[in-house]
């Protein structure tokens, strides 16, 4: 019976000290009432506050509209600005196509057309030409491991020479009209004539007396040159006389001359 009531007694004790617990679980400054209306000089910095931020806002705004008329006149200004010199340099490019105009007129005018006028301008490669003449067409040997079958710049060259000695009275390489500035070098392993590049076979034309052009050449020494090299080295070439031959003139750079005039020492 004494352990019984003992369990009973221990019981007890427990849930005094859970109810004890659960009465105390909160402090007793919980229950009190902290809330207080704030004072007048926490309302009069609270208005202040919103006084200050509405008065910036009003001037910002103000300011806004004060300063729109200003920046919209800029605008306008500037566009303007920008039409004016649009126009500007409509004109200038209007003026410069009138001057080459008249710079193209007077050159027409002060070049009169005539027996030795155009003479000088076919000799010159200023215009295209058109006749009768010859064409040669050389190339390198078929078999490219044959020494000295390779055509160079120097076969060209005495191919132009011995055409010119023969009476030619305009002549292009590979397409390029031939002038008194104009060259037939080696670059590397290429051939360029007036330093722009040809490809083999090359077609050298000429503007002349077809017959005699042919005879002329074939009997001169670029004909037996290359009559030489074709036995030694098998360079091969043909020769062609035709009665329409039409040789392009050749660009205008390739027609200046930049030149001093020669002074005379004073005796």
């Amino acid at each position: 019976m004494s352990s019984r009531r003992d369990e009973e007694s221990s019981v007890a004790e427990a849930e005094s000290i859970l109810e004890r617990l659960a009465a105390t679980a909160l402090d007793d400054d919980y229950y009190v009432d902290h809330e207080k209306p704030p004072g007048n000089g926490a309302k009069a910095l609270t208005g202040l506050a919103i006084a200050t931020i509405a008065t910036m806002l009003t001037v910002a705004a103000v300011q806004t509209r004060i300063d729109r008329p200003a920046t919209e006149a800029e605008r306008d200004a500037l566009i303007e600005n920008i039409r004016l010199r649009e126009d500007l340099v409509a004109n200038k490019q209007e003026t410069v196509a009138g001057l080459q105009g008249e710079i193209a007129d007077l050159q027409a005018e002060s070049v009169v057309d005539g027996p030795g006028t155009v003479a000088v301008r076919v000799a010159s490669g200023a215009v295209p030409v058109e006749g009768p003449g010859l064409t040669i067409t050389v190339q390198s040997s078929a078999n490219e491991d044959r020494p000295g079958g390779r055509l160079t710049d120097a076969d060209l060259q005495l191919v132009v020479n011995g055409l010119w000695l023969a009476g030619a009275e305009a002549v292009s390489v590979g397409g390029h009209r031939l002038t008194s500035t104009s060259a037939i070098r080696s670059a590397g392993e290429a051939i360029t004539v007036n330093y722009r590049s040809v490809t083999e076979p090359v077609v050298v034309a000429a503007i002349g007396d077809e017959s005699t052009l042919e005879t002329q050449w074939q009997a001169g020494p670029s004909g037996r040159y290359l009559d030489a090299r074709a036995e030694a080295d098998g360079l091969r070439y043909d020769v062609q006389g035709s009665d329409d031959v039409e040789l392009a003139a050749a660009p205008e750079s390739r027609l200046r001359v930049s030149a001093e005039p020669l002074r005379r020492s004073a005796s």
